[in-house]
């Protein structure tokens, strides 16, 4: 477990985005756009086959809730709830570093 991400804390980035501060010491923002567009429910899983986007790629995060340290659970506008494991919510982080590129890295890690 000790290679397990865990959350730190978390914060509304603007109206748009969510904020996640990793014990690790990186940061991301999370965008509601991805975060709705990749929920793992099988509902929009069938949505994404069908090239749809979950939530229209309009629905904002209403609440989160944070279930002990291993996953969330997020509300959307839309009447839509996801869950993620938190290894799930660290592996959409799209900074530079989590993506590859070190070299022009905008947080830690």
């Amino acid at each position: 477990m000790a290679d397990e991400p865990r959350i730190s804390e978390t914060r509304a980035v603007g109206r748009y985005a969510l904020g996640v501060a990793w014990f690790d010491g990186h940061d991301s923002i999370l965008t509601h756009a991805s975060l709705r567009g990749h929920c793992p429910c099988d509902a929009c899983m069938a949505l994404r086959e069908r090239d749809e986007l979950p939530g229209g790629g309009k629905a904002t995060l209403e609440s989160l809730e944070r279930i002990g340290d291993a996953s969330v659970f997020l509300r959307w506008t839309d009447g839509h709830e996801t869950f993620y494991l938190v290894s799930e919510l660290r592996a959409l982080c799209r900074c530079a570093y989590c993506i590859g590129e070190p070299e022009r890295p905008i947080t830690g890690g």
